[in-house]
């Protein structure tokens, strides 16, 4: 459900529009152009639709890191808050075609009415429609039949808004510790600077307390945080990450054959996400 584009004068032959949260240009006889010109983009209309087209994307990202929030927090979403940010594109596109749990049936969320009732398609592409009632978010490591969802996805040839499906997943070893209570894998990465590393993380979504990376996830009920160690020294020194660790929430850490299945994945994630830009030897 797209809406067009509005088009508005700008300069004398040019016509500017958002298209979603890009800025477009067209001449007066209706024909677009692969790029908005500097003094088109700089008169008042461009000026005004870039202040809005940042806004937007605000919102955007906003919605992002809302609903994966959800997906990581493991709690149901009341079905009203659902209708009621629905008929929003940017709340809409992102949770689109998530695979959801309603009223004990699984399947690809589809559309959500103004009552509040999901319809969900399962595995055979089979829409159903539950009782109203809580939306849950499973995380994917949680579905046995992971696979079966990514293929069914495929299939109706559309996208998810965040990386449900897509997630990289990752399960412990079983020749971990369990006594253990850090992570070594990760350690050793090289950064040319400190800020490559933290702005590395900040690019992924995750936040930096005491030189640690952090990630808050609920398991199970229980809520954990995610740390990796980047450092804590100025900001343009050279760095080598640290240990990979898990504590509850009393900041003790927590052995490594305690940690479930959940928030093992998303901690190994976030550090491989981190790790994989430090410097190599042939950089």
């Amino acid at each position: 459900m797209s809406t067009p584009p509005v088009w508005l004068p700008a300069t004398h032959g040019h016509e500017l529009a958002l298209d979603g949260t890009t800025l477009r240009c067209r001449k007066s006889d209706g024909n677009v152009l692969r790029s908005v010109p500097r003094a088109v983009r700089s008169s008042s209309v461009g000026g005004k639709l870039s202040e809005l087209r940042e806004r937007l994307v605000r919102h955007e990202e906003e919605c992002r890191s809302t609903v994966e929030s959800w997906l990581l927090a493991g709690v149901p979403v009341p079905a009203a808050l659902l209708a009621r940010v629905w008929p929003d594109p940017s709340w809409r596109s992102v949770l689109q075609h998530l695979v959801v749990v309603v009223g004990g049936r699984t399947g690809l969320l589809t559309e959500v009415t103004e009552e509040g009732r999901t319809v969900l398609v399962d595995q055979g592409g089979t829409p159903h429609t539950p009782l109203v009632g809580p939306v849950s978010l499973p995380h994917p490591i949680l579905l046995s039949d992971v696979g079966k969802w990514r293929e069914l996805l495929a299939n109706r040839d559309t996208a998810q808004g965040i990386p449900q499906l897509s997630r990289e997943l990752h399960h412990r070893p079983d020749d971990v510790d369990p006594e253990a209570t850090s992570l070594e894998d990760y350690a050793g990465g090289g950064f040319e600077e400190l800020r490559h590393a933290t702005a590395r993380a900040a690019r992924y979504g995750f936040v930096m307390r005491g030189g640690f990376a952090m990630l808050r996830i609920v398991d199970g009920g229980v809520g954990l945080q995610a740390r990796y160690w980047l450092g804590a020294d100025d900001p343009g020194l050279p760095i080598e990450t640290g240990r990979l660790l898990w504590v509850d929430a009393s900041e003790r850490p927590v052995a490594l054959g305690e940690v479930g299945p959940v928030a093992w994945s998303e901690g190994v994630r976030m550090a491989e996400l981190i790790h994989a830009g430090r410097t190599t030897d042939d950089q």
